[in-house]
């Protein structure tokens, strides 16, 4: 994916000179100012006016934000001047940072003189012809005992007061930066920073990452300029398909979140998708609760109530205070028998914590369309061996034959084993009882926790494997779905590597290409948990199995949180969904991401129709 990135210019302070749009100038301080010669101790200092051309491409934004200013030197130094003197259309203005205590005659009285200058600066932009968008001073990285603190407050609130006066936009970006450091903690703010020591200022990424929450309080408070914020790179020319980003559901409370949204169709007229997720405790690790589900008969234009099956998809209760349940979820219509069939794998808990010395197997149920409810799920039948100890077939994709047959990827190790193996399983299916008939060859990799999480599909004949570990992604092939050779990285075209790292990929098999769904390192995403958002598609060379750059694109963007443990649903030939849900847990030290974070994120659960051309 190519994002936008405009060069700096050395000579002037017109970031994009665009011939169409709006001329978006800036008065602030150091914190929104460019540096084209950034100060040799700090290299890669940035302002965040610097970086907001990227979410602007169409605008003229020209910076005026000057380091040191406040609102009162602002004027006096003649920079107020030169901002009418542009003929704006939309002025942002920032400040608060110098009007502090302690800047000499550069101090306002946030009660008094800053609320004045404030009300003047709105009148002169006005009395200009153009629109002026007030924006609350970006929070500094401050910790104290390791809690974020701000004595921006009085001039934070005295700004708000003034936009609610004269009816002017605010974008709090005060609120918002805060909400986002408050989450990221100490470590990560100064990552973002100009220099280790620097709490105020920024590097790129940081500059970058408050541009953005400006250019995202720009379309929530000032309407009319919208159309002309782009928050996502443009999708590449050509492709064969559209998405349509669809919320199935929404909200949160803190305490628990939906995960593993996965969906199955069953075919008609108009295909019915049942979408079974599970709550997840935010307190512990993978704490799994029962299944639900939810449903649409119209393609996604309503959906039914969710639904729980405590009593056949639920946890149960074993010896020794011993909790064993069914997790990592995916059902899929198995045509031979014309019954929606979901498989899994099994997961024991004591305390609320894995045990991960217990034996563990696939789980699986089968949904009964005229009831709308599903079997109790029961447990896949394996051989008798050593190995299979810790298997299931947990977040992997199957393929299922035309003679009804099953192939299953699943993952295993031995009891006391270091490393997963992943092998493919021939079953069968009767409508009700699933069935092991053999097994193809064992996919080894001594690394991390070897291969994982294994997704299986068929294109022009031959399958293809994808597998998950803990530095990078693999994949092979195979001609009968059963014995796969070598394993290989995952790169794009040019050899780089894909970037895609302890998660799953999953497959999207068409007639107009074959397509792989992962996340990625690269994409602006630091800040998320192993990089597992935003959800990205892009199409596979089926010869090389390079992934080809130039296809990349995002179907789900990402919101501060990661997008992880997600489906793809073949609902028809003229339309593939992928599904999942915003997972409400981060990085430490804060590692419940809590309902007023930066981004908004509330648990969405969406559904990324993919629509495919004629």
């Amino acid at each position: 994916m190519r994002f936008l990135i405009f060069a700096l210019s050395l000579v002037s302070c017109v970031l994009a000179p665009a011939q169409s749009g709006p001329r978006v100038i800036l008065a602030g301080d150091s914190t929104v100012a460019n540096y084209p010669k950034p100060p040799k101790d700090r290299p890669n200092m940035a302002g965040w006016g610097q970086m907001l051309s990227e979410f602007l491409p169409q605008a003229t934004v020209i910076n005026h934000a000057r380091s040191g200013a406040s609102t009162k030197s602002f004027r006096s130094l003649g920079l107020w001047d030169k901002v009418i003197a542009e003929k704006p259309d939309y002025v942002l203005i920032q400040f608060g940072h110098n009007d502090q205590p302690g800047k000499g005659e550069r101090t306002t009285d946030p009660k008094g003189e800053y609320r004045d200058n404030l009300r003047q600066f709105i009148n002169e932009v006005r009395a200009a012809g153009g629109k002026p968008v007030l924006v609350t001073s970006v929070a500094r990285r401050v910790y104290v005992d390791g809690q974020l603190t701000s004595t921006l407050g009085p001039y934070v609130e005295a700004m708000k007061a003034v936009g609610a006066e004269t009816q002017v936009p605010v974008i709090d970006l005060h609120d918002r930066s805060f909400a986002f450091f408050r989450q990221m903690g100490e470590k990560f703010g100064v990552a973002y920073g100009a220099s280790e020591t620097d709490r105020t200022h920024f590097n790129k990424e940081g500059a970058r990452m408050m541009a953005r929450l400006v250019a995202e309080g720009l379309v929530r408070e000032v309407p009319e300029i919208r159309e002309q914020v782009q928050l996502l790179p443009q999708p590449p020319a050509g492709l064969p398909y559209q998405v349509k980003l669809e919320t199935v559901t929404s909200g949160y409370d803190g305490k628990t979140c939906w995960v593993h949204p996965r969906a199955g169709a069953i075919p008609g007229p108009t295909p019915t998708v049942v979408m079974t997720m599970q709550k997840l405790l935010l307190t512990g690790s993978d704490i799994f609760f029962a299944l639900n589900d939810v449903r649409t008969d119209d393609l996604g234009k309503t959906w039914s109530k969710i639904t729980p099956y405590d009593e056949t998809l639920g946890r149960r209760n074993k010896p020794d205070g011993i909790i064993v349940a069914a997790c990592d979820f995916t059902p899929k219509w198995h045509a031979k028998s014309g019954k929606l069939l979901g498989t899994g794998h099994t997961v024991h808990y004591q305390n609320d914590k894995v045990m991960h010395d217990q034996r563990r197997g696939t789980s699986y149920a089968v949904y009964d369309e005229k009831a709308r409810t599903w079997s109790a799920w029961a447990t896949l039948e394996m051989p008798d061996e050593a190995k299979f100890f810790n298997s299931g077939a947990g977040c992997v994709q199957r393929f299922d034959l035309e003679n009804g047959d099953i192939l299953l990827p699943v993952y295993f190790k031995g009891q006391g084993e270091k490393y997963y193996s992943v092998t493919v399983l021939r079953c069968s299916f009767d409508g009700q009882t699933l069935k092991y008939l053999g097994q193809g060859n064992d996919v080894k990799l001594a690394s991390g926790r070897g291969v994982y999480e294994p997704s299986l599909t068929r294109y022009q004949g031959k399958f293809y494997l994808t597998l998950r570990n803990d530095t990078a992604a693999y994949v092979t092939t195979s001609d009968d779905g059963l014995h796969f050779g070598p394993i290989q990285p995952w790169q794009f075209e040019d050899g780089s590597e894909l970037g895609n790292y302890n998660t799953q990929q999953h497959w999207v098999s068409h007639n107009k290409g074959l397509y792989l769904v992962y996340n990625r390192r690269g994409l602006n995403n630091d800040h998320i948990v192993r990089h597992r958002a935003p959800l990205v598609m892009a199409q596979v060379n089926p010869e090389t199995l390079k992934v080809i750059r130039a296809t990349e694109r995002i179907l789900v963007p990402e919101r501060g949180v990661r997008l992880g443990n997600f489906a793809i649903t073949e609902v028809s030939e003229n339309e593939t969904w992928v599904t999942v849900a915003e997972w409400m847990q981060n990085m430490s030290p804060n590692y419940i991401v809590t309902p007023d974070n930066a981004f908004g994120a509330d648990n969405s659960v969406y559904a990324a129709r993919i629509l495919w051309k004629e």
